[in-house]
């Protein structure tokens, strides 16, 4: 995923005054009624761009300022504790990619932040920066990561209400969630599915361009609300399955689209889009090749039940070394699940999976076919307010990885090598608590 770039790295107590400052604002934000909560919540989006309820403040406030009309400061904060509890003593280094960072003596060191600032100088204009902190645990993305980052930059000018453009550093508009990927307090756990969203590999947040956004049939029972955008973005690589470190590609030339078709039955719609772009400076291939992503999303939010679904398919060269030489096609699907008993206890359930294939002209069968990960998870939620959420969740992951090689000889084809798999099985727990305002 990338994360915003120029920002050098910052001190760390920065980052400690930063969400210290985040934490003492929630008791004054919780005892205002949470009502600017609750309209995030309801837009199912902590960083829309879209009206919040007016530019006058908070329209009763006789003391009004131009600050109050014309800015609004919003941020989050998730932290939490995970522990990873591996099947086998002999498991896969630990790395962003399968096992998130986990350690099995357990870390505090997992945590999202991030501070929003939004300006309307004018009612069709936007200008919007946000600043992101992340730590997960030993992941390698620790080294690829500042403690504070440009995570968003840019303007939106707003043509009419059913049609707008952004341009700078924009959040890509992919699936169902990654445009609020880390506010947990929208969220049933601790991250959105990994298989289709990630944390470091395959798939950007952002993107150095523009976006354009509208909506037709708006008046109709079904409507449609679709994203284009071209730019370019860094992209992070995790290229083996255990491996404890990742670098960083170029993806330029980069276009997409995203469509939704929004439906006569109330929180109920269905989503596509695709996503292609040429990468250069990659570890799975030489010169610059292009990608190509497809994905399809169903989400449905009903009053006490919510179901929701998401699949995607991409492609990769590979011709990186004398193993490699083909093509790489994965899919990452992923099933969810959830139930509110109560207005503030709600119980999810998810299932993710990602099976990929290798074509290699160099491997005796052909094409080597592997589980990159598998994950069955539950999670508890309970909401103290609309703001302020506390989440147990517990896994049951697996994946296969490389751990040798076998050299065989054929008559037509010479040496050949197959892969020999072993597959690594473990349990994680994360208990969280997030806060927004």
């Amino acid at each position: 995923m990338m994360r915003g770039r120029g920002m050098r790295p910052c001190q760390p107590a920065l980052v400690v005054g930063w969400i210290a400052c985040l934490l003492w604002a929630m008791p004054v934000l919780a005892e205002s009624g949470g009502s600017l909560a609750k309209t995030l919540a309801a837009q199912n989006s902590l960083l829309s761009t879209a009206d919040d309820g007016g530019s006058s403040g908070d329209g009763g406030d006789s003391g009004s300022s131009y600050w109050s009309e014309h800015f609004r400061l919003h941020g989050y904060l998730t932290t939490a504790y995970a522990e990873l509890s591996p099947d086998s003593d002999q498991q896969p280094n630990s790395s962003d990619d399968q096992i998130l960072g986990l350690e099995e003596d357990g870390t505090w060191d997992y945590r999202i932040a991030a501070l929003q600032l939004r300006y309307d100088p004018a009612p069709k204009h936007t200008l919007l920066v946000q600043l992101s902190h992340r730590k997960f645990g030993d992941s390698p993305l620790e080294d690829t990561d500042d403690d504070v980052e440009l995570d968003w930059l840019f303007y939106q000018y707003r043509f009419t209400d059913n049609f707008s453009i952004k341009a700078g550093r924009v959040p890509v508009p992919v699936g169902i969630f990654n445009e609020f990927r880390d506010v947990g307090t929208l969220l049933p756990f601790f991250r959105p599915a990994y298989v289709f969203y990630r944390e470091g590999s395959f798939v950007s947040e952002t993107i150095d361009g523009a976006v354009l956004v509208t909506s037709f049939f708006t008046d109709s029972d079904w409507s449609l609300d679709l994203d284009l955008y071209y730019g370019e973005f860094d992209l992070l690589e995790s290229v083996a399955a255990n491996t404890t470190s990742v670098f960083e590609a170029e993806a330029t030339d980069a276009y997409g689209a995203q469509l939704w078709l929004n439906t006569p039955v109330s929180g109920l719609r269905f989503g596509a889009g695709i996503q292609q772009y040429d990468v250069e400076g990659s570890g799975f291939h030489d010169g610059k090749r292009g990608w190509d992503t497809y994905h399809f999303s169903v989400d449905g939010v009903f009053d006490r039940f919510t179901a929701r679904a998401e699949y995607k398919y991409f492609e990769i060269p590979s011709n990186n070394s004398l193993l490699f030489d083909g093509e790489i096609q994965s899919e990452n699907y992923y099933f969810q699940l959830g139930f509110n008993v109560t207005e503030s206890l709600g119980l999810w359930v998810q299932s993710e999976y990602s099976p990929v294939d290798q074509s290699n002209i160099n491997l005796t069968e052909g094409t080597e076919s592997f589980q990159l990960r598998e994950d069955l998870g539950a999670s508890l939620v309970y909401s103290l307010r609309p703001n302020i959420v506390l989440k147990g969740e517990y896994h049951q992951t697996s994946f296969e990885t490389v751990v040798g090689v076998i050299p065989t000889i054929d008559p037509n084809r010479g040496l050949l090598l197959d892969f020999i798999l072993d597959e690594f099985e473990s349990d994680y727990v994360i208990i969280s608590a997030s806060f927004s305002f």
